[in-house]
């Protein structure tokens, strides 16, 4: 490995590179981190800079969505080129990738490609199912960041057959809550801040954040697994709304939220720089030049915008609006250092992997290859399933939110069809006047909403649902560690 090349920035080291007839293709999901917070996407403190030049090199989707707002099913959503319910039943106490659903993985290994998949443990760990088809499968940090997860991807490289495509799958929780992450740039957008702020980024107070307010008191709930194990319950967003209302909170300063997101954005240096070492490998070994990399995020983080600190509470911007960029050597010269402003989705990397491999797609997939000369058939909408109940449609204008009927219903579509467009059902945001989502705008664009609403039937109703529901892990151990990270 050369090593010395990555701490000597290019001193030599370069191997000559042998042409092969399918690119290698790495796939990095930096895990929470929403598009504004990335360099080329507008953030003004410019945490990323080795994102920012695969933007530069390649071509950066400026409406890049997750499917979901949570690591479980937008992943799962990411590696099947699936919407979550047709993957398995969209209920957030059961849900696993099951051994029927085929991983772009287990599709590329049967084209004759390496597989490695190096993440960080939490939601994404092989026993959810996400370990299918890799010939190598590290899930040995626990939410671990970036930094643990290198050595071990490097180490794979090094040992693969060179004269054969891989697929590797990068993965770190580094953006993600609690916003204190082992790392070497903890105060470097905020280092004069001298207040609280930073026992508010624990990871059981994050939850306790409501509307500028932290309530030091609030009970977290959890609610019995089938398999016995207490879980954080997502409804204790609902629960806090109502504590608030009646208990006296300790406001957050202007100072006190920024320094929060300053921590985010360190955390986004951090693992921007181990992105940067596994780009340098991949020039210094002779691997760039046939080379795809697809660099993304799994949800964003709401950051306050909508009342709390987390991302499983909404569907908005800020936890599914994702950064998207494909870049490498590999990558057609007529994409390079371009932008493109139509709505691009999680499910839309699975076909661009395989088309660019020269490999069958499975049958029902309804992304499309983002690297395609044709122009998309339509300008496209992302949808959105959250853990809440609660599914989301956006288009380039607007967003149209409906609540309170859990996906996994019988009655979800009769609900859908039926409620009246008004809260607190619906919800609909003109994004061109109103970029944060403060205000429905429900009552003044009915008409809007109707369409929207028909579009959210149509996707339902064409939809191969899954009926799978699956156990959790009943390894322990795994059971143990999730369960103190606010998880299983």
């Amino acid at each position: 490995m050369c090593i010395f090349y990555i701490l000597t920035l290019g001193l030599g080291c370069s191997q000559p590179e042998q042409k092969l007839k399918q690119p290698n293709i790495v796939l990095i999901s930096m895990d929470g981190l929403r598009a504004d917070h990335v360099g080329t996407y507008g953030n003004k403190n410019n945490p990323t800079p080795s994102v920012d030049r695969l933007g530069k090199e390649g071509i950066v989707f400026e409406n890049g969505f997750s499917q979901s707002n949570e690591s479980l099913f937008s992943h799962a959503a990411l590696f099947t080129g699936r919407y979550v319910s047709e993957i398995a039943e969209p209920d957030y106490q059961t849900f696993i990738v099951p051994e029927e659903t085929v991983l772009v993985s287990e599709v590329l290994q049967n084209y004759g490609y390496q597989t490695g998949g190096f993440v960080a443990g939490g939601h994404v760990r092989g026993n959810y199912g996400f370990d299918q088809g890799f010939d190598e499968w590290n899930d040995s940090a626990d939410f671990g960041s970036f930094f643990h997860k290198t050595p071990q991807a490097l180490a794979w490289l090094d040992q693969s057959d060179r004269t054969r495509p891989f697929f590797m799958i990068f993965h770190g929780y580094d953006l993600h809550r609690p916003y204190l992450h082992a790392q070497a740039f903890f105060h470097i957008f905020d280092g004069e801040y001298r207040g609280p702020a930073d026992q508010f980024a624990r990871r059981r107070d994050t939850e306790r954040i409501y509307d500028g307010e932290f309530y030091g008191n609030f009970p977290l709930t959890h609610f019995n697994h089938p398999v016995g194990e207490p879980i954080l319950d997502p409804f204790n967003y609902e629960r806090l709304k109502k504590w608030a209302a009646t208990h006296q909170g300790r406001p957050l300063s202007e100072e006190d939220e920024q320094h929060l997101k300053d921590h985010y954005d360190s955390a986004a240096l951090a693992a921007d720089l181990q992105i940067g070492i596994l780009i340098e490998y991949l020039k210094s070994e002779g691997l760039w030049n046939n080379t795809l990399i697809i660099a993304t995020a799994d949800h964003g983080e709401d950051l306050g915008e909508h009342g709390f600190y987390n991302h499983r509470s909404t569907l908005h911007d800020s936890t599914t609006k994702v950064p998207l960029i494909v870049s490498g050597g590999w990558l057609p010269e007529e994409f390079r250092g371009t932008r493109d402003n139509t709505i691009a989705n999680a499910i839309d990397i699975v076909p661009t992997i395989l088309t660019s491999a020269n490999a069958m797609l499975p049958a029902g997939l309804k992304g499309r290859d983002l690297l395609s000369k044709e122009p998309p058939a339509s300008v496209g909408v992302s949808i959105q399933e959250g853990v809440l109940p609660m599914v989301s449609v956006r288009t380039h204008q607007f967003r149209l939110l409906f609540e309170g009927m859990p996906l996994s219903s019988p009655f979800f579509t009769l609900a859908l069809s039926s409620a009246p467009l008004e809260e607190p059902w619906f919800f609909l945001y003109d994004l061109n006047t109103d970029p944060r989502a403060q205000t429905n705008r429900i009552a003044e664009n009915q008409e809007t909403a109707e369409l929207l609403r028909q579009e959210l039937l149509r996707w339902r109703k064409t939809m191969q649902r899954s009926t799978v529901r699956g156990t959790q892990p009943t390894d322990p151990k795994l059971k143990a560690l999730l369960q103190s990270r606010g998880y299983w």
